[in-house]
């Protein structure tokens, strides 16, 4: 990406910034977290009635039940398909002793059967964000994820539908370094948030947010942030490795070894 002239930003622009970004990576992340804790502990309970299975197994079979529902024709209960994933999903989210063994592998598959079978769920979009993009390191997958439910939904229909913009835009943004595409999804958010004329003040901080970023697009500092947090919370191997590389393509310098076998990275010079 072409460097910007040096030039500095405007403290103001960067608050808007700011709160455009707002809770981005831990809020989407403690929202998942906070609802799943609800059905903890009748999973708990359930699995020490049936006897622990070897989690890896459990995971392996869970994720080929998941392809299969995103296949099979659902005669006419698609809603019904997708409240199911999104229940499962939270038992599986939140049960994070197992998660700590497996890792956060089935994700992707369960939101895949979510906005398959009803993309209109908008609701969906923070914990795509969190469980895809963040636990998953595969923000391409949480943005693919996104889309398919703003191609399906309409603003004066689904009056909460610019939320699924805004973290699109997040993970655009923060994770995939696309500012073109950030901009563009912020300016959707802004236009359709304007719809139904309730949300005058965020409409402003979602144009605002994208003109800064035409002004001054690499704030790299916001991206080290989010892909150190990824690469220090991760227990999924691959998680790790994909969030280290990228941590290392944006110019992070390894430092000291951590108890925990991570290293702790130094921001870029750049910053």
């Amino acid at each position: 990406m072409a460097k910007t002239a040096s030039t500095s930003p405007d403290p103001a622009a960067m608050i808007r910034l700011q709160r455009w970004l707002g809770h981005g990576i831990n809020a989407a992340i403690a929202l998942g977290a906070t609802v799943a804790i609800v059905l903890l502990q009748r999973s708990t309970i359930e699995r020490a009635a049936q006897g622990l299975e070897d989690p890896v197994v459990a995971q392996d079979r869970t994720r080929s039940q998941l392809q299969l529902a995103a296949k099979l024709p659902t005669l006419g209960f698609d809603n019904f398909l997708g409240n199911w994933a999104f229940l499962s999903y939270l038992q599986y989210f939140g049960d994070s002793d197992v998660r700590a063994q497996t890792g956060f592998t089935a994700n992707e598959d369960y939101f895949e059967v979510m906005t398959l079978r009803d993309p209109r769920f908008t609701t969906l979009a923070p914990f795509i964000s969190a469980g895809v993009a963040y636990y998953g390191a595969k923000p391409e997958k949480s943005v693919a994820f996104m889309t398919r439910m703003t191609n399906a939904i309409a603003p004066k229909v689904q009056e909460d539908g610019f939320w699924v913009w805004r973290f699109k835009a997040l993970d655009q943004y923060l994770l995939l370094n696309d500012i073109p595409s950030t901009i563009q999804s912020l300016e959707m958010a802004a236009s359709w948030a304007e719809v139904n004329g309730k949300n005058r003040e965020i409409t402003g901080y979602f144009r605002d947010s994208a003109n800064f970023l035409r002004r001054d697009p690499n704030v790299i500092s916001v991206r080290f942030f989010a892909w150190n947090e990824v690469y220090q919370n991760a227990v999924d191997p691959l998680v790790i490795q994909r969030s280290e590389q990228e941590l290392v393509k944006m110019g992070a310098k390894r430092g000291q070894r951590l108890p925990n076998g991570r290293y702790q990275f130094k921001a870029p010079s750049n910053m």
